[in-house]
């Protein structure tokens, strides 16, 4: 096997082992911990079926994950790392599914998945199978390091078939490492604090954690959808609490196995019916202000933040023209870490400053919905996720910054090319950009 392919799979296992930690999935990796401590008197072969169960629905998923792309590079069209964010369906499923988790730590419904392998509990194999599909889905919006060079690897037209299913294989490993640990190493497991009443406390903690991604990620779909389906949205979330609620208060444990089903048939129905008067999820072209006006002459700096101008190839050209080098940030409201990014390193006074004083233009191409446009200036750069921090040169060189940035680092490369293109240079001549276009191509910009 190529030195190349190594390299990229060892990425892949230790870009997996950090989304770990990311906040997209440590509530979910929590939550099973939770239930390992609560198993703690299951036998050590249990604990291992467990682990395999959890490790067997990451797996599963990136599989799913794997054949998907090469399917779709089959077909000719690419696909990017998270890039299902971009549709409101998924969004809007992933939030509902990830509340729905939250009631249950909160004790608002015990509804579990159990497939066998009781162990006196009421979380079987089943669970823990379901629970590793849902961290690997919610891994998904997170990058990591070492994650982005193996994913692109991965997800590139080069790639064969077999090299993108065993990168995928690597990440799922990495991935589901740290509880395969806990499962099968004893040592490991006795560090784990023992069971008692501070467990009820921590779990409901943890309901709210997963009811706080589910409201960032209702606040995604309202960058997708219009106002008024985000507000029915609300509304059939809240019908489904409701009909979460009654599984445990007219269908517990203490009904007839004919009544629990019975409540379970109408409760289902209850919130298919609503959910097809309610749910509008058809995306739209995002509005967004306080970017800056198409015009070379406008503040980089407004209102104390950086005055960000929406993506368009036609500025990038003309800017050339001008001898004006052109930083631009590829984000999305659902990539987290896009905004902490943003909000740690960028959206900060250095780069405010130092972005005003050598007059380089700060471009967001915002791909929080479908963008076939972005996507492709993203492939150019040999990325396949986000977050990506470019500089493009008037020259038609670029510096292409690495995943992991720091203010320092963004400082550094910025000032960089303003020695290559110092402000001094420009040329007036070339001052007028052409106008943006109208709503609908704007939207591509983000």
């Amino acid at each position: 096997m190529a030195d190349g392919m190594l390299t990229s799979l060892g990425g892949a296992l230790l870009g997996g082992l950090i989304l770990n930690v990311m906040p997209c999935v440590l509530p979910v990796l929590t939550m099973k911990v939770f239930h390992l401590i609560e198993q703690s008197n299951a036998t050590r072969h249990e604990k291992r079926l467990h682990g395999l169960a959890y490790t067997g629905g990451i797996l599963a998923t990136f599989l799913v994950f794997a054949l998907v792309v090469i399917g779709v590079r089959a077909s000719g069209e690419s696909l990017g790392w998270g890039m299902q964010f971009q549709s409101p369906a998924f969004v809007a499923g992933m939030c509902a599914l990830i509340y729905a988790f939250g009631l249950n730590a909160l004790g608002v419904f015990e509804f579990t998945v159990s497939l066998g392998g009781g162990t006196g509990t009421n979380h079987g194999y089943g669970a823990s199978f379901v629970n590793g599909v849902v961290a690997s889905i919610m891994s998904t919006p997170c990058s990591a390091p070492f994650l982005g060079t193996a994913a692109a690897f991965a997800l590139g037209s080069g790639a064969s078939w077999w090299e993108t299913l065993a990168m995928f294989m690597a990440i799922g490993l990495g991935l589901a490492s740290p509880f395969l640990l806990v499962s099968f190493v004893p040592g490991v497991g006795r560090a784990l604090p023992r069971p008692g009443a501070w467990m009820e406390t921590f779990k409901q903690l943890m309901g709210f954690s997963l009811i706080a991604t589910a409201v960032w990620l209702f606040g995604v779909l309202q960058s997708q959808v219009s106002r008024d389906a985000s507000t029915m949205f609300l509304f059939f979330l809240v019908a489904l609490g409701f009909a979460l609620w009654t599984l445990n208060h007219f269908g517990g444990l203490e009904h007839s196995n004919a009544r629990r089903l019975t409540v379970r048939g109408l409760a289902a129905a209850f919130v298919l019916g609503v959910g097809l008067v309610t749910l509008d999820l058809q995306p739209v072209s995002p509005v967004r202000e306080g970017f800056a006006a198409n015009d070379p002459g406008a503040p980089l700096v407004l209102d104390g933040k950086i005055n960000w101008a929406p993506f368009d190839r036609a500025r990038v050209s003309a800017e050339a023209r001008r001898n004006r080098p052109v930083f631009v940030d590829f984000t999305a409201d659902w990539c987290v870490n896009c905004k902490a990014n943003e909000k740690a390193f960028i959206e900060t006074q250095p780069i405010r400053e130092l972005l005003a004083e050598v007059d380089i233009l700060p471009m967001k191409a915002d791909m929080t919905n479908e963008d076939e446009v972005l996507q492709e200036e993203l492939e150019k750069l040999g990325r396949s996720g986000i977050p990506a921090y470019v500089i493009l040169m008037p020259d038609g060189s670029r510096d292409l910054l690495p995943e992991v940035i720091t203010t320092n680092l963004l400082v550094e490369r910025l000032r960089a090319a303003a020695k290559r293109f110092p402000r001094a240079d420009r040329r007036a001549d070339q001052a007028a950009s052409p106008p943006l276009p109208s709503a609908a191509p704007a939207a591509q910009a983000g």
